[in-house]
């Protein structure tokens, strides 16, 4: 197994160290870093120790406050998330990163149906897909035409959630599986990609912090965002206003070889796209 900390520390370790926090923004529901090479949000992740934000980061550097993404306050590693997020959800980053310009949808729960549908017609012996969903989304019935689907969540929202913890036991053999960007703040991101080595995998949501080290780790697409209008998001998240819907944000999809060979031609063997070095 990888030392879990590897994904946090070369993600940190990539922010310049020249560059600066302008400002901290933690609203009701998502958290906001501005920073001199950009603006970043996160979802507010409540929750873990209780070890509280330091105040007054203007003028602090950025990597150091994108290492409070390593938190156990997950409310601390959230703006740490959202940290990491202004440097590397840049539209400038994105185009080496494998960007999807030519999808019908960002949508992840638009795209992702297609992609069910053909990963069921493949199967010979006339069993349905295994999709896995860690993090309680709407708008999964597309979906589950095409897949059985099973929604992991630590808080259940609905009496068919399963505890996060069936991760162990669901993510191997599954065939989908969606993550929320949330579990880099809670720490089960490392974790969640391991187990989901053999399926396609993604993660989504605003949090989701769009690098080549997520990828690395076993993503293979990623649908994430960038700040379009930063006065505006600085807005809305103060006023504890949700950022979906809001203009704040452009929505965008990235994907490895793998991820956009699924997204345009089907399901693909993994083994295939293995870089030399899993390989060896």
């Amino acid at each position: 197994m990888t030392d879990a900390w590897s994904l946090y520390d070369r993600m940190i370790a990539q922010v310049p160290e020249g560059a600066l926090v302008r400002g901290v923004v933690m609203g009701a529901h998502h958290c906001l870093v501005e920073a001199e090479c950009g603006t970043g949000v996160a979802a507010l992740h409540r929750g873990g120790a209780r070890l509280r934000m330091e105040r007054s980061w203007a003028g602090r550097p950025l990597r150091e406050l994108a290492a409070c993404a390593e938190s156990w306050d997950f409310e601390v590693a959230s703006v740490g998330v959202a940290a990491l997020n202004a440097w590397h959800n840049q539209p400038e980053r994105l185009g080496a990163l494998g960007l999807v310009a030519d999808a019908p949808s960002v949508d992840p729960f638009v795209f992702l149906a297609p992609v069910a549908a053909r990963i069921a017609a493949e199967k010979n012996d006339g069993s349905r897909p295994r999709a896995v969903v860690v993090g309680h989304f709407p708008h999964l019935a597309a979906v589950a035409e095409h897949a059985d689907v099973a929604v992991l969540e630590r808080s259940a929202r609905a009496d068919t959630d399963l505890p996060d913890t069936a991760c162990e036991y669901l993510l191997p053999g599954a065939d989908l599986v969606v993550m929320t960007g949330m579990t880099l703040a809670n720490k089960t991101m490392p974790r969640l990609l391991e187990l989901s080595r053999d399926a396609l995998a993604c993660v989504v949501g605003p949090s989701a912090t769009i690098c080549a080290a997520v990828q690395e780790a076993g993503a293979d697409l990623v649908a994430g965002s960038v700040v379009a209008d930063a006065a505006l998001a600085r807005e809305v998240v103060t006023c504890g206003a949700p950022l979906h819907g809001s203009g704040a944000l452009e929505h965008v999809l990235v994907a490895t070889p793998r991820g956009r060979a699924a997204l345009f031609s089907g399901r693909l063997d993994r083994d295939r796209f293995r870089t030399e070095g899993e390989r060896a």
